[in-house]
């Protein structure tokens, strides 16, 4: 199993799955509340909703920035943003995406599989690697 080098790097991982899965979730709410607030005739919830969109979109901004600098150790690629290079042919997805897989993996397993190279990576450092 790999482990990145720098501990800035596994929290840029952890920022950046966290981040991912929240825009996620704030986008899935955006349309209820849209359309909740449209067939009520609340302009409140309207509100919300497109504020949310804002959100989802600062969200998105500030995922890509962690997730361009937290690479698999091996391939150096980012798992967790878009590069539009080939996946590997093996790799699983949750719900139609792959970064999500990898975005609850980081969260919950504390390893991911890259999506690029198929090769775990622990979110640890190895023993005898300085945290800096």
């Amino acid at each position: 199993m790999h482990h990145p080098r720098h501990s800035r790097i596994i929290r840029n991982f952890r920022l950046a799955a966290c981040l991912l899965i929240l825009k996620r979730l704030v986008l899935i709410a955006v349309l209820p509340c849209c359309v909740a607030g449209i067939l009520a005739h609340r302009h409140a919830w309207v509100l919300t909703g497109l504020s949310l969109i804002l959100l989802g979109i600062i969200l998105g901004v500030l995922q890509r920035i962690f997730a361009a600098s937290a690479k698999c150790p091996l391939c150096m690629m980012p798992p967790l943003g878009r590069s539009g290079c080939v996946k590997h042919r093996r790799v699983r997805s949750l719900f139609g995406s792959k970064r999500s897989l990898v975005a609850i993996s980081i969260l919950f397993r504390g390893w991911f599989r890259c999506p690029y190279c198929n090769e775990p990576t622990e979110m640890s450092l190895k023993s005898g690697h300085h945290s800096g």
